[in-house]
């Protein structure tokens, strides 16, 4: 009993986790000069703010988990005080295919002194 028990919570745990829409992507942020924080922003169609997550300090070369469903764009931002920010952003759907042609996403933003 407690066998089948075991099984079918894993069973569910896997079957959940491979729902979820999320897919690995590779982000490269280098900054002009280094040190700027880097975030990342995913907006969707049924949302109408969505918050940034911070990647941190740059030079940054993460995987990221990101889900595109009803995803319409995708924002990088660096900030470093003393700096204007910098912002760049894809459709949803050109960011994917950015992706998928260069084996990852990289931006170098050369940051502008105030």
């Amino acid at each position: 009993m407690r066998l089948k028990l075991v099984i079918i919570l894993t069973t569910a745990l896997l079957l959940s986790a491979c729902g979820s829409g999320k897919k690995d992507f590779k982000v490269n942020v280098m900054s002009d000069p280094l040190g700027a924080y880097a975030l990342m922003q995913v907006t969707y169609k049924d949302e109408s703010n969505s918050d940034w997550i911070f990647l941190g300090p740059t030079p940054i070369d993460i995987q990221k988990k990101v889900s595109f469903a009803n995803a319409e764009s995708v924002s990088l931002k660096v900030i470093r005080p003393g700096f204007y920010e910098q912002v760049k952003t894809w459709k949803a759907k050109d960011f994917v295919k950015e992706h998928k042609s260069g084996k990852g996403i990289r931006w170098v933003p050369n940051m502008v002194q105030q």
